[in-house]
């Protein structure tokens, strides 16, 4: 097994230009460890982390129950992320994490509801942080009025796209 560090600096010192589905292979015929890349998201170190959790999107699409035991991890590195798009990529495990064992809801609640009220996030963070707090009044049902306030708060000013996800949620939760 290629150690996944290795492979991630390698990639970004020598430029690679590695077809997707060659590097998801990578991590389905075992040559590199998922869970060792999911450790790499973790460190939170710029180019790396960002890289690291760009290959596991792709490689959830696949295998969408992946990351399922880490996903209480994913929630404590929230905070710390300081770029928009890593952010937005490191949301998406729980979009596309079927099952969900998180310990503190109520704190990936009000981090996703901070996103969507921040005048400065990009329209892509906050359309994948919607999509993490339906996902949570699902599971907290009692949450989904202060949901949907804000929703109807922030309608006028969302992006185009931003402005169909929340129309489809809205629809969803009435």
């Amino acid at each position: 097994m290629v150690s996944v560090q290795d492979f991630v600096e390698k990639m970004l010192q020598d430029g690679i230009q590695m077809d997707m589905q060659q590097m998801v292979g990578f991590l389905e015929n075992g040559e590199i460890s998922a869970l060792d890349l999911f450790e790499i998201v973790l460190k939170n170190d710029d180019p790396q982390s960002w890289y690291a959790s760009w290959i596991l999107n792709h490689y959830i699409d696949k295998h969408p129950d992946a990351l399922e035991k880490h996903l209480n991890e994913a929630v404590d590195l929230l905070p710390k992320i300081t770029r928009t798009g890593f952010l937005r990529l490191v949301l998406r495990f729980f979009i596309v994490t079927p099952q969900w064992n998180i310990e503190n809801l109520g704190l990936l609640f009000d981090f996703n509801l901070n996103l969507l009220t921040n005048m400065t996030m990009p329209a892509g963070v906050k359309a994948n942080a919607m999509s993490v707090i339906e996902r949570i009044t699902e599971i907290e049902p009692e949450l989904k009025e202060e949901f949907l306030l804000v929703i109807e708060e922030i309608l006028p000013y969302l992006s185009a796209g931003g402005l169909s996800r929340a129309k489809k949620i809205l629809k969803n939760l009435s």
